[in-house]
């Protein structure tokens, strides 16, 4: 399966609420970190994991993904970046989420795939505008 296929897959899997269909885009063995840091291993749990998700929290959530760009690492194993845009109608995460994730894939499946929520410097710093002008390596000085 091509990586247009595999995100297209996973944008129709998470519109439609399936999290079986949502596990299938990944290896038996793969690893999914989701976006506040948990290690997911293995398709079934992955799968059984975003169900849960789509029954409760992102119940109703559509779900936009678009490839950033991808480079090959190794014979057929591949880098991929995306970034996402998440709306989320009702509930505790309701609103709008944008997110970018990087997936490691190899003979169309996804070996590896980790989330992570996007946001500007001033929301991470809570609105501290002097930190928010700093390099994050020069945080540590502040």
């Amino acid at each position: 399966m091509t990586v247009a296929r595999i995100i297209a897959e996973l944008a129709r899997a998470w519109n439609a609420g399936d999290g079986a269909a949502w596990a299938a885009n990944f290896a038996e063995d793969a690893d999914f970190v989701d976006v506040v840091g948990r290690v997911q291993h293995g398709r079934e749990v992955i799968g059984r994991e975003h169900q849960k998700i789509f029954d409760t929290i992102y119940r109703g959530s559509r779900l936009e993904i678009h490839e950033l760009n991808s480079r090959g690492l190794a014979g057929d194993v591949l880098l991929v970046h995306t970034v996402s845009a998440l709306e989320v109608p009702s509930g505790p995460r309701a609103g709008n989420w944008r997110a970018i994730q990087t997936k490691i894939i190899r003979d169309g499946e996804i070996l590896a795939f980790h989330n992570t929520g996007r946001d500007s410097l001033a929301g991470f710093t809570n609105q501290d505008e002097d930190l928010a002008q700093l390099d994050p390596l020069d945080w540590q000085g502040s």
